[in-house]
């Protein structure tokens, strides 16, 4: 999938999420990858869920509930659009240098998605919060932000 592609897809999935959210929706932070374990990330819960690989967007809408024990932290898709992995504590190196827009609200997934972004095995890492609306990232800079429509 060329990397525009990749962006909207990961965008329209976000979006889906945002469309079905339930009323506790507690926020997602996603990253695509293929090799999950080269990445800087612990698990958050000691369980996993059932991973369903057809209903990707239905998947995050409920592990995103603050009823979820696996609502917190990120969570791995590959790149064929399977979650492989829930509730990571995902924690990459710092990037002085990256391009932060402070003209806008954001806090902590924010910068760990933008920063994980650089990661070379990461394709794009995003996130999608009540109020804030989705953001991409990709080698380490915003390439998409948005509202959930």
């Amino acid at each position: 999938m060329s990397s525009d592609a990749s962006i909207e897809w990961l965008r329209d999935t976000l979006r889906g999420v945002m469309k079905l959210r339930t009323p506790d929706f507690s926020g997602v932070g996603v990253i695509v990858c293929d090799s999950p374990e080269s990445l800087p990330i612990v698990p958050l819960v000691r369980s996993s869920p059932r991973l369903d690989t057809e209903h990707l967007i239905s998947q995050l809408v409920a592990i995103s509930s603050r009823r979820s024990d696996h609502h917190d932290g990120f969570h791995i898709i590959s790149e064929a659009g399977r979650l492989t992995r829930v509730a990571q504590y995902f924690s990459p190196p710092i990037i002085p240098d990256a391009a932060i827009d402070r003209s806008k609200r954001f806090g902590g997934r924010y910068l760990a998605a933008l920063y994980g972004s650089a990661i070379p095995e990461v394709r794009l890492s995003g996130i999608a919060s009540e109020g804030f609306g989705i953001a991409i990232f990709q080698a380490c800079g915003e390439v998409f932000f948005g509202d959930q429509e």
